[in-house]
């Protein structure tokens, strides 16, 4: 059974929040090339705090997973209107073991606490499988330019 306690993330988390994303990112089925320059790309700084909202995972006092998600642009979908989940990282020695998907489940909660329908998802080709595992929706490409794993989340879909 879990025992992860979510947090809303301040500001003072910011180390914290970019060191779970580097043992994220380099845990990835990616070149190690590709996962260097990931990461600096990937992190977040203090401009970010007033774009995103943060929460934060812990087990026995650990950080062990950061998800962040623009909660002020509702975007209208075929499915509904909803935020889009900016990033969801999992430290490397706590994946597999359902903390994404508790993560996930409070970003959607808090979301649809904020008159969203859902949660919308842009995902990485890695975290595909586990956006398909959750029970998340894919959702169709529009046009040649969309993107191409995009994923919806709404109530009692994961």
């Amino acid at each position: 059974m879990l025992a992860m306690i979510i947090v809303t993330a301040a500001l003072e988390d910011l180390d914290t929040i970019n060191q779970v994303i580097d043992d994220a990112v380099m845990s990835w089925p990616l070149s190690e090339r590709n996962k260097r320059l990931s990461v600096p790309i990937l992190s977040y700084d203090q401009q970010d705090f007033t774009e995103y909202r943060f929460i934060l995972g812990k087990e026995a006092g650990q950080v062990v997973g950061v998800a962040a998600w623009n909660a002020q642009t509702l975007l209208s979908t075929p499915s509904g209107n909803g935020y889009l989940l900016h990033g969801l990282y999992i430290a490397s020695a706590y994946q597999g073991r359902g903390f994404g998907t508790v993560m996930l489940r409070n970003v959607l909660l808090l979301s649809q606490m904020q008159g969203a329908d859902g949660l919308l998802v842009k995902a990485q080709r890695p975290a595909v499988k586990f956006f398909e595992h959750c029970g998340m929706l894919l959702l169709p490409a529009e046009n040649p330019n969309d993107y191409p794993y995009q994923f919806w989340a709404q109530k009692g879909s994961i």
